[in-house]
């Protein structure tokens, strides 16, 4: 093929390549409308209303597209919020009315988000070198999983079916929905947990019998 009949062919074709490449860039901005017009935005935890928040949890384009340590932060802002008078029954209201799609979607978001924070504490248990440094991390995790256990118990109603409903059954529930890999971390340190608590709980009447001892009164 001689170069005349090279740039005939060319100029033959460029208006389809043309076209190709207007319809390309088309397509990938109508892509890029869709996902952000489908994309909620990120309520401010201090005023959202509890729909507001739902939607955001259980939207899969919502708070799975932040990073991890950022979907911490917001549902820890979010349990803060939660434990405040009458926001409980705000979130039961609005559980009451949506889809059992919605409903089932946002309790997974939380439960999955549970049960990626208490495997990162099994592992963290994991690494500690020496018995006093697994003891000391227990007692501290203790006292997060008590103020847990309050939001647990606070919107536990909320959720309907057999969810967990305290945070005892919600780590049965996280050890009944791992993989065998993440059993073997996250066993033992259920089982650390409950050592350690029922010494702590022994500890705690043995400072109750001591404080009202007569010597003390």
């Amino acid at each position: 093929m001689t170069t005349g009949e090279v740039k005939q062919v060319v100029k033959r074709h460029r208006p389809a390549a043309l076209f190709g490449g207007i319809a390309g860039v088309l397509l990938i901005a109508g892509w890029f409308g869709y996902d952000i017009a489908m994309t909620p935005s990120r309520p401010d935890v201090a005023t959202a209303k509890a729909a507001e928040m739902v939607n955001y949890i259980a939207n899969s384009r919502g708070l799975a597209r932040l990073a991890q340590v950022e979907q911490e932060q917001f549902l820890d802002q979010w349990k803060t919020q939660m434990m405040k008078p009458g926001r409980d029954a705000e979130l039961k209201d609005c559980l009451d009315e949506i889809s059992d799609e919605q409903r089932q979607a946002f309790a997974d978001a939380v439960f999955r988000q549970a049960k990626r924070a208490f495997m990162d504490d099994a592992k963290k248990y994991a690494e500690q070198s020496t018995p006093q440094q697994r003891n000391d991390f227990i007692r501290d995790r203790l006292t997060q999983y008590a103020q847990d256990a309050a939001f647990t118990k606070k919107v536990a109603g909320s959720f309907r079916g057999s969810g967990p409903k305290s945070q005892d059954e919600m780590q049965r529930w996280i050890i009944e929905h791992t993989t065998p890999e993440e059993r073997a971390i996250g066993e033992p340190y259920v089982e650390a947990l409950k050592r350690v608590r029922e010494v702590v709980k022994k500890e705690q009447r043995g400072a109750q019998v001591s404080a009202t001892s007569p010597g003390n009164s």
